[in-house]
């Protein structure tokens, strides 16, 4: 890499297989860059970068001229003929508090009574992986929708308890002052593609360090979970398949309460397998029907071929005295805006739709839905399911 403009140093060249742009930094960043380029797995924010840089060098116009990353402002610009880009990089210092609100990677503590991330914690860039529970394993959550971060350590912290430490001496061991697990907090911000990237880092940095992790993913952020499991399927690591998948092993999966897209148990499974990460097992929140799959079906298969026809439930006695008014309305959108067929004789799937035989009967399904309804407007849905 040497000076071919005053003042800036190439780090890509279009003679390398893949690029068709050369990229330069400032000289003066060279070292730092180069630092960049040989140890950001496991850094999503270095990750971040690189990529982005990495896309303007195969020619990806849609790069955003300026953007901030982590703790830098990145922005370039292009010579006339576009050949050539020119990247500067400026750190930022900053000094301001993490709000509740702030994506990244937080420590959930056992203060002796709950587990906590305080309000005024600033996200790390990276998991402490050295850092790790009685039998070798660092632990992660990643959570699905909550309010804020700190309402999601507490319950992270019980789905972790009942997924992987099923004897008192585990807990105890687990309850010690100042243990804590590490969980990505994405601001309820499921479909970031950043936060898919950042999933990738860090599965990619425990690979790199053959380190062990117990995985809690819960709700939406399984979905956004299965988007990174499926970007390292596509784009390993190695050519080699088993170079690859290396040291995955080493990782285990438990989804609780999944939400989202190819979030079936059989699909979570499958994904799993097919890069050599362990999958533990599914909590199946039962009462899920709207959001998960598995749940829907749970309800459907003992209604298929059953006698009947099919109808709405609107805003009629029978359904309204169970649920109330309010509810009703909100079901009756839901049908409306995703209708699933999945039988002649009865379906569920985004609304809902009923057997209708008698009065009794009609009844009787909607106290069973009772339980769908606080799991999809309530907060059925953070707890572990019973």
């Amino acid at each position: 890499m040497s000076a071919t403009k005053t003042g800036y140093a190439q780090i890509f060249s279009s003679d390398e297989a893949g690029l068709t742009h050369n990229v330069y930094i400032p000289a003066s960043q060279k070292a730092s860059w180069v630092s960049i380029k040989n140890s950001h797995v496991g850094n999503y924010y270095e990750t971040t970068l690189l990529r982005a840089v990495l896309r303007l060098a195969v020619g990806d116009r849609t790069v955003a001229p300026q953007a901030t990353i982590g703790e830098f402002s990145f922005s370039y610009t292009t010579s006339p003929d576009r050949k050539d880009i020119f990247i500067n990089l400026i750190s930022i210092e900053s000094n301001t508090i993490s709000s509740s609100k702030t994506p990244g990677v937080y420590k959930s503590k056992w203060t002796g009574d709950k587990w906590l991330t305080p309000k005024d914690a600033s996200p790390a860039q990276s998991m402490e992986l050295k850092h790790h529970w009685g039998d070798s394993s660092h632990v992660a959550a990643i959570p699905g929708k909550f309010d804020n971060k700190e309402d999601a350590a507490s319950k992270m912290g019980e789905h972790i308890e009942k997924a992987y430490l099923n004897t008192h001496g585990a807990l105890t061991g687990a309850r010690q002052k100042g243990n804590y697990f590490s969980m990505f907090w994405t601001n309820n911000e499921f479909t970031s593609k950043q936060h898919v990237q950042t999933i990738v880092s860090l599965i990619q940095q425990a690979q790199k360090q053959n380190k062990e992790i117990k995985w809690l993913i819960h709700g939406e952020g399984c979905g956004t979970f299965v988007k990174a499991l499926q970007f390292i399927q596509k784009n390993p690591i190695d050519h080699d398949l088993y170079r690859a998948h290396q040291g995955l092993e080493k990782q285990n999966l438990f989804f609780s309460n999944p939400r989202g897209s190819h979030t079936s148990k059989a699909s979570l499974e499958k994904l799993a397998k097919s890069i050599g990460i362990k999958y533990v097992e599914v909590r199946l929140n039962k009462d899920d029907i709207f959001l998960n799959p598995d749940a829907r079906w749970e309800l459907i298969k003992p209604l298929i071929g059953a006698a009947g026809g099919v109808a709405f439930t609107g805003f009629g006695s029978h359904f309204s005295s169970e649920f109330g008014l309010e509810n009703a309305e909100k079901l009756m959108t839901l049908a409306s805006s995703n209708i699933g067929d999945l039988s002649s004789a009865a379906a569920v799937a985004g609304g809902v739709i009923l057997v209708v035989g008698s009065a009794a009967k009609l009844c009787g399904m909607a106290r069973n839905l009772k339980g769908a309804v606080t799991s999809t407007f309530g907060s059925g849905n953070l707890n572990w399911a019973a």
